[in-house]
């Protein structure tokens, strides 16, 4: 049962990989490949705060780490000419280790105490660049910020990287590799001691489980996904700002919460669905402006009430309606 629903969770990850894959081979419009473009960053944030999920604990301060690996890519590329191959590993590196250290003494504590923690954890990040004109722009921001440039890639000749085609199969090649590494991860032994101390952290500390260590990696490989999903947005944008409207606010994160829990958090493809759904659906609303938020509010509440494991359960209530019928 367990290797079958892992074979489902594969082959839907790979048809929805085919499906980013093919899509821009039909689509000219530049808007709609941006929006493609923010739609694989936005999943690869879910999937890494799908991550901490695991152990329990809701975080809404995934965006503070975000923002560390944006401006730390964006000035080592800007101020000292460093390639942006680099430099995206950088900022990825730099939120890891940001999390490594600030995750002993925040996963010693759970349930509410955590998730404030890591909403003032990130204002603070938001503030400080938001006022560190020096280094950040300050309030102004980051302009200009370059873009990956061209590479030479074997068998496809020199590619320019600065296109909006050409980035978004890159950021698609990332956030596929990211995928498979965090798919791997949780279906490896730290996934399952991590859904052990979310069963029941004391017990799994009394069997011989150092609670405190696997929590402390469980946040810093959050926190480096969602640094290199920071990078790519940043060189996406070309600009930075860390005003509260941005994307580094906390109504990011709730979103992404929300992206996960209507998804169907009990899958890793859940937060994949919920990503593609409610961001489609929030663009085909667009029109109604500042009702948006409520109709994805409404969505959520209905889904989360109706169907508790989310989008990914629509096709076993398709089947089991069919089977009543046909009784």
């Amino acid at each position: 049962m367990k290797d079958k629903r892992k074979l489902k969770n594969l082959a839907g990850g790979l048809l929805t990989a085919v499906i980013l894959l093919v899509t821009p081979l039909f689509i000219e419009n530049i808007y709609w490949i941006s929006l493609l473009v923010l739609i694989c960053i936005n999943i690869l944030l879910t999937s890494s705060i799908r991550i901490i999920w695991l152990t329990g604990e809701i975080t809404l301060g995934h965006t503070g780490f975000m923002l560390i690996g944006a401006y730390t890519s964006s000035l080592l590329m800007m101020r000292y000419g460093f390639s942006f191959w680099f430099t995206i590993f950088c900022g990825a590196f730099a939120a890891g280790v940001i999390a490594f250290i600030l995750a002993f003494p925040y996963r010693r504590i759970r349930g509410i105490y955590f998730t404030i923690l890591t909403v003032l954890t990130a204002e603070s990040f938001r503030n400080l660049a938001y006022n560190w004109r020096e280094v950040t722009g300050g309030r102004t921001g980051l302009f200009g910020v370059p873009s990956p440039g061209e590479v030479l890639i074997p068998w496809l000749g020199t590619v320019n990287f600065g296109g909006f085609s050409e980035y978004y199969y890159l950021t698609l090649f990332f956030v596929s590799l990211s995928l498979l590494i965090l798919y791997l991860i949780e279906n490896s032994r730290y996934g399952l001691i991590w859904k052990a101390i979310k069963e029941a952290s004391i017990l799994a500390g009394t069997v011989g489980i150092n609670v405190i260590w696997y929590n402390v990696i469980n946040f810093a490989i959050a926190g480096f996904f969602a640094g290199l999903a920071g990078a790519l947005f940043a060189h996406f944008q070309h600009t930075l700002s860390a005003d509260p409207r941005s994307s580094f606010g906390v109504m990011t994160c709730i979103y992404l919460v929300v992206y996960m829990v209507v998804g169907g958090e009990k899958r890793f493809i859940g937060g994949i669905i919920g990503v593609i759904c409610l961001t489609l659906i929030s663009e085909f609303s667009r029109s109604l402006e500042e009702y948006q938020p409520m109709l994805v509010g409404a969505i959520a509440i209905a889904v989360v009430i109706a169907m508790p494991e989310g989008f990914v359960g629509i096709p076993n209530r398709i089947r089991q309606l069919y089977s009543r019928v046909a009784r």
